[in-house]
């Protein structure tokens, strides 16, 4: 395919008055080319970047609402407090990549690849991740509430102080990433695979975690109360002070999951032979209200009923 280039350094006048004109010629079998580029605070409202290579380049403050950016090639470019909401990011290969303080409210990255991507403090609301591939990644303090991530793979990301309500990460790979202090009512991870997962201080009230496998996760003074860990893989999980109130274990593994200093009070479908081979002390709060720790044939693991 015949590129179309903007050359290094050049003042970018002819496309700020013209880019629809410039953009034609892609639709017309040309590729866009950007490198070392300077788009700062331009108006590129719902132009076509589709299968753009753009390296080094800078859209600081730009506007690229509904713009196409599918199956582009992004690298080393600066987005930050760019307006990028409903933008089609789909199957595009983005590295190294700055979206910080981002408006990007439905913006779809379904079968992108996802490489050091930052998006501290960006919103991303109901954004769409559907199959991507997140590796390294940075959505620090991100809004992603009503995000969807279902079959996504992630990799050593930080969503630490992210906002995820009712976001969707169903059946998602996800390896050694972060949610430390993430607030995340009604988010779903059922049927999900999460390895040195670290949930540390989250706040996931009624969230679904039906048949995931959460094994070795650290869930340390975490709000899980209401949550669905129905057949729930929890082996070897540290829920040391977490508040477990009224969440369902049904089926769930908890062979040597730290249950120290946990607040499980109303929890349901406990079993005795569950919390014995959990690790409960007397700092534990069993599901009858009692203290722990829990000792078999007692009765404890049965809620009071009001």
């Amino acid at each position: 395919m015949e590129p179309f280039t903007l050359s290094n350094g050049r003042l970018l006048n002819e496309v700020l008055h013209s880019h629809g004109r410039w953009l034609e010629q892609e639709t017309d079998g040309f590729r866009c080319i950007l490198d070392r580029e300077t788009l700062n605070e331009l108006p590129l409202q719902e132009s076509n970047f589709e299968r753009a290579i753009i390296r080094g380049t800078t859209f600081i403050d730009a506007d690229l609402s509904g713009a196409i950016l599918s199956r582009a090639v992004i690298e080393d470019s600066n987005f930050q407090r760019g307006i990028l909401t409903s933008v089609d990011l789909g199957g595009a290969q983005l590295a190294e990549a700055d979206f910080s303080f981002g408006w990007l409210t439905g913006t779809v990255f379904s079968d992108a690849n996802l490489r050091r991507v930052i998006f501290r403090r960006a919103s991303l609301h109901e954004g769409r991740f559907q199959g991507s591939k997140i590796e390294s990644c940075k959505f620090t303090a991100a809004i992603l509430n009503g995000a969807s991530f279902h079959h996504a793979r992630i990799a050593t990301t930080d969503f630490s102080e992210c906002e995820i309500e009712k976001a969707q990460f169903y059946r998602v790979q996800i390896v050694g990433c972060r949610f430390v202090a993430a607030t995340g009512p009604s988010a779903n991870f059922s049927s999900s695979h999460v390895k040195e997962g670290v949930f540390s201080r989250a706040v996931f009230n009624g969230a679904k975690f039906f048949q995931a496998d959460l094994a070795g996760a650290h869930f340390d003074r975490a709000v899980l109360n209401d949550a669905d860990l129905r057949e729930t893989q929890l082996n070897g999980v540290d829920f040391g002070r977490a508040e477990l109130r009224n969440a369902h274990f049904r089926g769930a593994n908890l062979f040597a999951a730290d249950l120290r200093a946990a607040d499980l009070k109303g929890a349901r479908e406990l079993t005795a032979a569950q919390l014995c081979q959990a690790r409960t002390d007397e700092s534990t709060i069993l599901p009858n209200g009692t203290s722990g720790p829990y000792r078999r044939f007692s009765g404890a693991e049965r809620p009071l009923v009001a």
